[in-house]
């Protein structure tokens, strides 16, 4: 069956693949004056895929009497873009391109015929949604334009995981013995999942992490140099004052964060900077 939108377009002159502007030569079957006239002179802006421009006989008159030329055609004349269903077959090397080493099955394309031009399928336009993944593309039919396309589509590709080994709980070293490096078939997605075990061994997590699931990045913190419960050396300074004590940390932090801390004595309980491994510090004032 014939798309409507090609079927419309059938009788029309075809303005040449790439163009932005109506020319002469376009024009020339219907109009034969014009071949008296450069084949490149422009006339008219190019239509958009699928949207026929048709000239009127009495603008036809008035552009044979702007180029000089005569007689002008009695009768309307069309011009349009070439547009054609789009081929899967192409579409795929667009899509394999972006993802040499993934299994790409499409599924169901865009109706809309297309114009001729380079075929492009960025990995931005790769989403996927509850009801499957979809593939924004577009063809590009001219320098400046684009014609929007899409597929849906089944993608996996092959990629390590950083797999947990056991149950994993927040706030504490992950450590390797924890963890596996498999491959596994899964959608490809933008730098989300941990790839290598040492960009993970050491870290701590932000939440509880079941047996059998592949790390995220956004779930590890960098090493805690202090643990929850460890006794930890307080320093205090005011001016070239200096006091140090024992106390313990209330909470887990990296170097730079600030944790609450306990006064073994006093009982206390008041915030410190971590300084590094078993070390923090606070102002005179603070406690």
């Amino acid at each position: 069956m014939i798309p409507l939108a090609s079927f419309a377009l059938a009788g029309c002159l075809a303005v040449g693949a790439g163009a932005d502007r109506i020319v002469a030569g376009d024009l020339a079957p219907a109009f034969p004056a014009l071949a008296a006239v450069a084949a490149d002179t422009p006339v008219a802006l190019a239509p958009a895929p699928g949207v026929p421009r048709v000239f009127h006989a009495p603008e036809l008159r008035l552009l044979a009497v702007r180029l000089g030329v005569a007689p002008a055609p009695e009768s309307d004349v069309c011009v349009a873009r070439k547009v054609a269903p789009l081929d899967p077959a192409r579409l795929l090397d667009a899509m394999r391109s972006q993802l040499p080493q993934a299994h790409i099955e499409i599924v169901d394309v865009s109706r809309l015929p297309a114009p001729e031009g380079e075929l492009e399928f960025p990995l931005s336009g790769l989403h996927q949604v509850p009801s499957g993944a979809y593939w924004n593309g577009f063809v590009r039919y001219t320098a400046n334009r684009r014609f929007l396309i899409w597929a849906k589509v089944k993608v996996v590709v092959a990629a390590p995981r950083v797999i947990a080994v056991t149950d994993l709980k927040p706030g504490r070293a992950i450590d390797a013995a924890g963890l596996r490096l498999e491959m596994r078939d899964e959608f490809p997605t933008a730098d989300v999942f941990a790839t290598a075990l040492e960009e993970t061994a050491g870290k701590s997590l932000r939440r509880n992490v079941a047996a059998g699931t592949a790390l995220r990045r956004q779930w590890l913190d960098a090493p805690k140099e202090i643990q929850r419960g460890d006794t930890v050396r307080v320093e205090v300074r005011e001016g070239g004052a200096q006091l140090e004590f024992e106390a313990q940390a209330d909470a887990s932090g990296s170097t730079g964060q600030t944790i609450p801390v306990v006064n073994p004595v006093s009982k206390k309980r008041f915030q410190a900077r971590v300084e590094g491994k078993g070390k923090v510090s606070v102002g005179k004032g603070t406690l």
